[in-house]
């Protein structure tokens, strides 16, 4: 069996639930072959997936930031009228040598539109659909047409899955199409240890797109208390002996099971891996974007995180770490211990998959 796998170029997160969802079909059939097409983490997804091919083409759908973490909304209304005018050309593109039984998209609606051509299954993985995020966006940044677009062309999916901390609106939406399943994480984790301290281990990760980069930097570059280790991505010039740089081929998520506390953006793949590992998360208020505001809310109602503004982040990080370790870390530490959540979300999605096609 050949199938087509479609990831968005926004994030790690896509890479990470597909390969899981790839490596759970391979373990029930080895003799399927997979071409992934991506394009701004290829590399890493070459690394880090078992697919054979890989084809090298951007999928469309882009998000633009100002440097206070707000959206750009000049930059995302020409992007997304770029990606409607670029639309028709892109599906001509995808109909040449054309050739799989299923595909596979996390979520690129062209993977939908293009297997519903060729009359073959395919299945949609999300924790939000793109509908959704641009419909919580005010003033309005996509067209109606691309947006009616996006609606057709995931409702000619064969089957959708969501994994926990997906909106309700989502689901009642997509009644017929929508499967709920446990969260999707990487099983194989290497956890790799952090070197012999006494301090308290703080692993401090950027987003996907590299996007808090400078913020995390602003962050660490001068702290006086010796309190705390912080593990951070090669490459951001950080240095000292609280300092563990972390090689950019490493994954982040290897680290996590030795670390005391995660610190970041409340991104759907870091919640995922942190309460897979149980480890109490200290996250940091993204404005105006509608999937971070939305997984604030839940792991409020949940109690299984805490939170700080960008600002406080960048220039009171200090402050907030001693004041979150003596107020609640133990609280949060407590619920990610006793939680329910299950995890086995690629390996009922891959049977469910080989039971449509």
């Amino acid at each position: 069996m050949n199938a087509k796998v479609y990831l968005s170029d926004e994030g790690y997160g896509h890479i990470v639930r597909q390969r899981a969802i790839m490596t759970e079909l391979h373990a029930i059939d080895s003799s399927f072959d997979f071409t992934l097409q991506t394009h701004r983490h290829m590399a890493f997804a070459r690394q880090n997936t078992p697919a054979s091919k890989y084809i090298d083409k951007y999928n469309n759908v882009s998000w633009h930031k100002q440097e206070d973490s707000s959206p750009d909304i000049k930059a995302i209304r020409e992007h997304c009228a770029k990606y409607e005018l670029g639309l028709a050309k892109y599906m001509q593109s995808e109909r040449a040598n054309f050739g799989y039984d299923f595909v596979l998209s996390d979520f690129v609606y062209e993977g939908f539109e293009i297997a519903n051509e060729f009359k073959i299954p395919s299945f949609g993985v999300a924790h939000f659909t793109w509908d959704w995020f641009f419909s919580k966006i005010y003033p309005r940044v996509i067209s109606d047409n691309l947006f009616e677009y996006f609606i057709n062309a995931a409702n000619k999916a064969t089957k959708l899955y969501f994994p926990p901390f997906t909106p309700s609106e989502i689901l009642k939406f997509y009644k017929g199409k929508a499967t709920e399943v446990p969260f999707i994480v990487k099983k194989d984790v290497e956890h790799k240890p952090w070197p012999e301290t006494d301090r308290l281990k703080v692993l401090v990760m950027d987003s996907g797109a590299g996007l808090m980069g400078q913020n995390i930097q602003q962050a660490l570059q001068n702290l006086s208390s010796t309190e705390w280790s912080f593990g951070v991505q090669e490459g951001l010039g950080l240095e000292g002996d609280q300092i563990v740089n972390i090689p950019q081929d490493h994954l982040l998520i290897d680290y996590v099971r030795d670390a005391d506390l995660i610190v970041g953006r409340p991104g759907f793949n870091t919640l995922s891996e942190c309460i897979a590992y149980r480890k109490p998360m200290l996250l940091i208020s993204e404005s105006m974007n509608p999937e971070m505001e939305f997984n604030i809310a839940e792991l409020k109602k949940l109690r299984l995180g805490a939170f700080m503004s960008l600002h406080d982040f960048k220039f009171k990080f200090e402050d907030v770490l001693r004041s979150f370790f003596k107020y609640e870390y133990h609280m949060i530490d407590d619920m990610m211990r006793n939680h329910s959540f299950e995890t086995g979300g690629a390996e009922v999605i891959a049977k469910d998959i080989l039971s449509s096609i």
